[in-house]
């Protein structure tokens, strides 16, 4: 079971809520479906109380990273809650990637903008991104991420409706599982 993989994943969550929203010394919850949580953990768990079980059993001690981790069943999937000294090391030791820290405050200055100014983004950081349109009646119009997954490796769903332009970062799994 790849325990450092899940919490690096909530790391990196609580970071980008703390980029775009600030640090408040404050409990955090994040929600994972149990296919996000066995594609993180490697592990093939079918159902919700399982997984809660599994987690509780592998955090059963404090990680001195993220404090005591609690787990719950919402609406079939599994809120994890991350407690405020998670909260704070994440704030104090998790350094903000730059590339995310771009991507952020570009979002934050264009609520309407154009794939091609997004893509601007991405090539500040590297020539080296896919950016593909998406299939007629998905939930998104465009996917882009890195090939150098050291830069970022999460797949960054884009999707313009009603004047706003929004993204949605997936892990490479969750990101081939919303695409079969």
């Amino acid at each position: 079971m790849d325990k450092e993989k899940l919490i690096k994943n909530i790391a990196d969550q609580v970071k980008e809520a703390q980029i775009k929203l600030g640090y408040a010394k404050e409990t955090v919850r994040l929600y994972y479906t149990v296919p996000s949580l066995n594609a993180l953990l490697g592990t093939e768990f079918a159902d919700a109380e399982t997984m809660k079980g599994v987690l509780q059993e592998l955090f059963a001690s404090e990680d001195e990273r993220l404090g005591q981790l609690s787990f719950k069943i919402h609406q079939g999937r599994i809120e994890v809650s991350v407690p405020p000294e998670g909260v704070t090391y994440v704030h104090e030791q998790v350094e903000a990637e730059p590339f995310l820290v771009d991507l952020i405050d570009f979002f934050r200055q264009h609520h309407h903008c154009r794939i091609k100014d997004i893509c601007s983004v991405f090539e500040r950081h590297s020539p080296e991104y896919v950016c593909e349109k998406m299939a007629e009646g998905m939930d998104f119009d465009y996917v882009i991420y890195f090939r150098d997954r050291s830069i970022d490796a999460y797949y960054y769903c884009i999707k313009a409706e009603m004047g706003h332009t929004i993204y949605h970062r997936f892990t490479r799994e969750d990101y081939m599982a919303l695409i079969r």
